[in-house]
């Protein structure tokens, strides 16, 4: 859902989740080094290599989830490892084909009506154990998904795409179907909904009572069906195991997230091979780290965009915000370049819209090592750093843009005719970033004489007057999958157009999203929708990550799943082998 762009790492108060989309990226064989650069390294890593592996295949991260709560706020790690690994629901997201589901919990499922359904019925399997060793019961099922309908979960309903949620109940089977007295599911939603299998996979199980209580620590030591289970988790380390419970096995007995928040360290612990994945590779080690000598022959790297955006939101409802050449010209005066440089050294995105369609970028080892000291960003797979005089020229072009409508500067103000050119600024008042962005949108509208006050309270007073349509602009942020359904945000009908877009193109591209049977059909339908949400200037995207992470050659399977590797699926080789074979 719509939510606050800000606050303290991610501690937001809304975000998005919604479909999967995997985009193999299972790394591939490589030339072995010169015998220089073997010879260089045999000796910078003498005593830091293993000879077998590690049983676990170990992540450093920065932070660790806050909780693995499935009801909870949930950040990009704690979601997949809800998704991949602790949970179950009665469908997982899976393939390249309608209904893009494969069955957990339940062997089967019925529709109704099948191309556009307001109902699901599912058979629950008499099989399935928790990790405590307890049966899966139908009671422990409607408990859990039941919990989904409670009014205080508005913002998570939405942020999975199961705003209709209208009854979970158990039942003896579906209208003339087969019947199994007890063991059926019945889901039913409002609005018809052509993925509502896919919708339900976000509605996890566990056993009934567990959760239940302030203080039970549940998000810290979750029960589920999932192929494994918590062995431990404190602040700087979180373990799971293979779960012998689980009829569902990964491709690892243990994986292991670290919190690493050392770079050098990272490094360091990398090479040596007791760290297999490091995720977010601080600027400070790029290029010149990835550049050295032997780094193709044992590591992989990567540039990731995940799927976050922090957004201006623009009233399309009412004057001044509903003209098109205006909202252009806010958009080039934005200070992009600034906003960045503040949030992280390492290249923000290039992204006009909230749409990913930047699949993970393998980056060239070998071509880096190759360029030596001429090896930078922007070449051989490295997001490019900008243009440090854009933001001065996106003012300048703002400016002119501004004049051309009609917007001169009169007295000291922009003035059309006798009306001044005033824009409240809306965002939730928390420090940090937040207040860094706020000021350098402000400053920039400010230097084009433009009026443009604010207007700070919690976001979900905020929001509520952005559904009514009480705003100019606002600031927030998007956080959605890398195959997000942007129906409830962009269509003319959707429950949380807040920009109040009503535009039958774009309608019927987010349509086509909705209808399409195969992942290619959908990928299309995305490129349309990027496409004219570009044209139509709905939004400024302010900032969009870019990450960049490093996995050993020792990690097999290797697949991304919303920019972070799917978890379940991990695996590492048996041995290290040095010098690498061909």
């Amino acid at each position: 859902m719509w939510g606050s762009a800000w606050g303290s790492g991610w501690s937001l108060a809304w975000a998005v989740a919604a479909g999967l989309t995997g985009l193999g990226a299972a790394g591939c064989g490589r030339a072995p080094p010169g015998e220089d650069a073997v010879q260089a390294l045999r000796a910078q890593d003498r005593d830091e290599q293993p000879e077998v592996a590690s049983a676990a295949v170990v992540i450093a991260v920065r932070r660790l989830p806050a909780t693995l709560d499935p009801l909870a706020e949930l950040d990009p790690w704690g979601q997949r490892i809800v998704d991949d690994l602790v949970f179950e629901g009665l469908t997982r997201r899976h393939g390249d084909v309608w209904p893009f589901v494969e069955f957990a919990l339940a062997d089967e499922c019925a529709l109704t009506p099948e191309a556009a359904p307001k109902h699901a019925w599912c058979h629950l399997r008499d099989d399935r154990r928790f990790h405590d060793g307890s049966a899966v019961t139908a009671g422990d099922v409607v408990d859990a998904l039941a919990a989904w309908l409670d009014p205080r979960r508005d913002a998570l309903r939405a942020r999975h795409g199961l705003s209709e949620l209208k009854r979970v109940e158990l039942v003896d089977g579906p209208p003339g179907g087969s019947r199994d007295p007890g063991r059926w599911i019945h889901v039913e939603v409002d609005r018809a909904d052509p993925l509502l299998l896919e919708r339900i996979a976000a509605m996890k199980v566990w056993p009934k009572g567990k959760r239940r209580g302030v203080g039970t620590g549940f998000g810290r030591a979750p029960i589920g069906t999932g192929p494994m289970a918590v062995a431990s988790f404190d602040d700087a380390v979180l373990e799971l195991e293979r779960a012998e419970t689980s009829a569902r096995q990964p491709a690892t007995d243990r994986l292991r997230f670290e919190v690493v928040a050392d770079g050098a360290q990272t490094m360091v612990r990398l090479r040596r091979g007791d760290i297999h994945i490091a995720s977010e590779v601080p600027a400070a080690f790029v290029p010149d780290e990835l550049a050295k000598p032997g780094m193709a022959a044992r590591f992989s790297a990567w540039q990731l965009t995940p799927p976050r955006y922090d957004l201006l939101l623009y009233n399309l409802r009412r004057a001044p915000t509903a003209t098109r050449a205006l909202r252009e010209a806010l958009d080039l005066a934005v200070p992009r370049v600034a906003i960045a440089a503040a949030r992280d050294p390492t290249p923000a995105a290039l992204a006009t819209v909230p749409v990913d369609r930047t699949a993970p970028v393998a980056i060239d080892l070998d071509g880096l090592h190759a360029a030596k000291a001429a090896a930078a960003w922007g070449a051989h797979g490295l997001p490019r750093m900008p243009d440090p005089d854009a933001d001065a020229a996106g003012l300048a072009g703002a400016a002119a843009g501004l004049d051309t409508q009609g917007w001169k500067i009169e007295r000291g103000a922009r003035r059309r005719k006798e009306t001044a050119l005033r824009l409240v600024l809306m965002w939730d008042g928390a420090g940090g970033h937040s207040a860094f962005a706020a000021a350098a949108v402000r400053s920039a509208w400010q230097k084009l004489r433009m009026t443009t006050p604010q207007a700070t309270a919690s976001f979900g007073y905020l929001f509520g007057l952005m559904q009514r349509g009480e705003f100019d602009v606002a600031l927030a942020r998007l956080s959605t999958t890398s195959d997000a359904d942007l129906y409830s945000y962009f269509h003319s009908k959707g429950r949380l157009n807040v920009p109040g877009v009503a535009d039958s193109e774009l309608d019927a591209a987010l349509e086509r999203y909705r209808h399409a049977r195969t992942r290619d059909a959908r990928d299309g339908a995305l490129v349309e929708v990027a496409a004219r949400l570009d044209a139509l200037q709905v939004v400024s995207v302010l900032y969009a990550p870019t990450e960049l992470m490093l996995t050993s050659v020792q990690v097999q399977d290797l697949e991304f799943v919303d920019d972070l590797p799917r978890l379940d699926r991990l695996s590492l080789s048996s041995r290290v082998r040095w010098p690498p074979e061909p």
